[in-house]
């Protein structure tokens, strides 16, 4: 089981390792971040992965509604944030707007990104739970992001659970 106090940086950096090496075009900026993940440059793509958020559960994946006699609730649960940020397609020369075939070549990217991603996220986690470093996990929705300040890619969160030490 994974313990201490940099538990939930092992699960991101653990997750993370596992999407770079399955993604076929690897983005040169990847890695874990702090906080809310920043679109602030996507000229070469971007993986980063987050810990969202940490609360204590009785029953995963529910937060602890209330004390639980004199201890805490015996689980944490961390919401994981992985996202896969590419350029989006933009206006060249005299035109207004992106042409058809630069739009389609961003989709076809995206959607790529977007099932190796998660591909990898289910994999690892799943080996992580079978191998007992964590004590259970479920996968959320999977949502497109952007485009946004030229970016535009993928966001899945997952939910981890370990035992509280």
């Amino acid at each position: 089981m994974i313990t201490g106090e940099l538990k939930w940086y092992t699960v991101a950096t653990t997750l993370e390792a596992a999407v770079y090496g399955a993604l076929t075009d690897s983005p040169d900026r990847h890695g874990v971040v702090p906080g809310a993940i920043a679109w602030d440059a996507c000229d070469c793509g971007m993986l980063a992965v987050s810990i969202a958020q940490v609360y204590p559960s009785e029953n995963f994946p529910a937060p602890q509604a209330a004390k639980v006699g004199a201890c805490d609730a015996p689980y944490e649960v961390g919401e994981v944030v992985v996202q896969v940020i590419r350029c989006a397609p933009n206006a060249e020369g005299q035109s207004l707007y992106p042409t058809t075939a630069a739009l389609d070549a961003s989709a076809r990217q995206v959607a790529r990104d977007a099932h190796e991603a998660l591909r990898a996220v289910s994999v690892r986690l799943c080996e992580m739970n079978d191998a007992r470093d964590i004590s259970d996990f479920l996968v959320r929705p999977q949502v497109i992001q952007g485009p946004q300040g030229g970016c535009v890619g993928s966001e899945l969160r997952a939910l981890v659970s370990l035992m509280r030490n």
